[in-house]
């Protein structure tokens, strides 16, 4: 007798034998039981987890000799010719080679002749979806009304793609992924079946390539059963999968823990030297950072949303504590962007590798060791008053005709222009001035109130929205280098888009490089907001003309 693969030889035939979907199989045998079968069913599920297997369960079932039963004999002619899939009542179609509408008018003809001998005549379609929208169309009336002595049973891994006609004419029934700890249980089950030899490692690497197929599993440990003469260990698995060990993922994860892009380039190219799937290995990446997430958060209390054996979570809960959670979901978007960019550039190995760089990077290492623009600020020196630290690069003194406002409105001033046969006009960037205060006992309330407007448009330079929601606010008070600012209670949308960590980081930044010294800021809404202090040519001309100022803006 020629040799069985496992796939088919531990296919499930009956549905007590069905691993992972009792929510299915309980319905079905009541259905059975209560003589309340319908005449259309929807299988629906990724691939492998026995959607066409319960399809031929419930033929037997329907067309036992001893039946309708929920345990077909599976000895009377009509339970082998099924398993055997030889019955010519019950029909198994491949919906990917017969999907024209050809092929289902002579279906639709073909329902309207009795059975044979069987009970009923069942059509088993499988990738229902890849009927056409003609065929579908051909197939709806006798859908809907078929004759009392026919049944249809459709498989699909893409219930999307079927017509809500189609699917509103049918039960449908959901099949779920199985579970990584039944896949093992069952591939156990069967190693001792068979005599092989196998790691629990070994084991947890099959399972986990199969992503949830039982099919899947049994075709890759029917694979490494030719390696029967010795103890099968996880590395044989993934040498045959191509897949990366666990190992060098935690290797790669501690170098990049340790900022050490040299060493994770260094393991990359092993894993390529190796022949393996370096898009994989991205996948894998990512996965592995995801459940360094998920310990992080909630440690071992989310230990169960991990598919992997006790040791190894054991090892990824101490991994997780290498960083800090806003590192590891970092991480993640940038495995991420390296699969999108590997689509542009058809390469896995760069995208990688930049995401490691970009991972390790540290500024204060960038241009070959050159000092932090933190630091030459306060080694500039500094006057007993204030000093104006201008660019180095002086603007061009011929201005163009047109002049866009640095207001940033979108302003446009047009102004006569000035002829110059030997330069071309050009735009004319504004000079942008930072003033440095003394850092010892200068800074005050009532100097920060002075230049508020100078933070304002220096913040519109870095967040336009900031600065906007930045303008209703007034100093009230400087305590300990810590700036309270105050808005009236109708400006709670302001005070709590401020308080955002990257906005509150912008403007604690930009009061760090104009006063010199390292200040936080606080926000507080108050009853009564004072009028803020006016330039006294502003304040000349509302007391002129007397009105008040009901906007304010900065132009440079």
């Amino acid at each position: 007798m020629s040799y069985i693969v496992f796939a088919r030889k531990y296919r499930p035939q009956t549905f007590k034998e069905v691993i992972g979907q009792d929510h299915i199989t309980e319905i079905m045998e009541k259905a059975i039981a209560a003589n309340k079968v319908a005449h259309a069913y929807l299988f629906t599920g990724p691939r492998g987890v026995g959607k066409t297997s319960c399809a031929r369960i419930l033929a037997k079932s329907l067309n036992c000799e001893k039946g309708p039963t929920i345990t077909p004999c599976g000895q009377c002619t009509s339970c082998i010719e099924i398993t055997k899939g030889s019955s010519f009542d019950v029909l198994e179609i491949d919906g990917a080679s017969n999907r024209g509408i050809d092929e289902i008018r002579n279906l639709r003809e073909n329902v309207k002749y009795a059975s044979g001998y069987a009970r009923y005549k069942i059509y088993i379609i499988d990738e229902v979806h890849m009927l056409t929208s003609e065929a579908f169309n051909a197939l709806l009336k006798t859908l809907e009304e078929p004759p009392e002595h026919v049944k249809f049973i459709f498989a699909t891994t893409e219930p999307n793609k079927v017509p809500s006609t189609i699917l509103s004419r049918c039960q449908r029934f959901d099949f779920k992924r199985i579970l990584l700890k039944t896949i093992v249980e069952i591939l156990e089950d069967i190693c001792k079946s068979e005599h092989l030899g196998i790691d629990q490692d070994a084991l947890y690497a099959i399972a986990k390539a199969a992503q949830g197929g039982l099919r899947d599993a049994l075709t890759v440990l029917d694979q490494v059963s030719a390696l029967s003469d010795k103890q099968i260990n996880a590395h044989d698995v993934t040498s045959m999968l191509g897949l990366v060990e666990t190992e060098l993922l935690f290797s790669i994860t501690d170098a990049l823990a340790k900022n050490d892009c040299s060493t994770a380039l260094e393991i990359l190219d092993q894993i390529i030297d190796k022949g393996k799937d370096i898009r994989q290995m991205s996948k894998d990446l990512i996965e592995h950072f995801r459940h360094l997430m998920i310990l992080r958060i909630g440690e071992t209390a989310l230990g169960k949303m991990i598919d992997y054996p006790a040791n190894i979570k054991t090892l990824l809960l101490e991994q997780s504590k290498k960083f800090s959670l806003k590192q590891i979901i970092n991480a993640i978007d940038l495995f991420i962007q390296a699969n999108d960019m590997a689509r542009v550039t058809e390469s896995f190995r760069l995208p990688l590798e930049v995401a490691f760089a970009k991972l390790t990077y540290q500024p204060a290492k960038d241009m070959a060791g050159a000092p932090a623009a933190a630091t030459l600020l306060k080694e500039m020196p500094i006057k007993k008053d204030v000093e104006q630290v201008k660019s180095a690069v002086q603007p061009p003194e011929k201005k163009s005709p047109i002049k866009i406002l640095s207001n940033n409105r979108g302003q446009i001033d047009i102004g006569p222009a000035i002829e110059n046969n030997d330069e071309p006009s050009e735009i004319v960037q504004p000079e942008v001035k930072i003033e440095v205060v003394p850092v010892s006992g200068v800074l005050s309330l009532k100097l920060i109130k002075q230049k508020w407007g100078e933070v304002t448009h220096t913040v519109s330079k870095k967040k336009m929205s900031v600065a906007t929601f930045l303008q209703d606010g007034v100093p009230l008070s400087l305590t300990e280098n810590i700036l309270l600012v105050g808005f009236p209670k109708d400006c709670i949308f302001n005070k709590e888009s401020l308080e955002h960590q990257d906005n509150l980081k912008i403007v604690e930044a930009i009061l760090n490089e104009l006063f010199g010294e390292s200040i936080r800021i606080k926000y507080q809404l108050v009853d009564e907001v004072l009028p803020k202090e006016e330039d006294s040519s502003v304040q000349d001309v509302v007391d002129a003309f007397g009105g008040e100022v009901v906007g304010r803006w900065h132009e440079e």
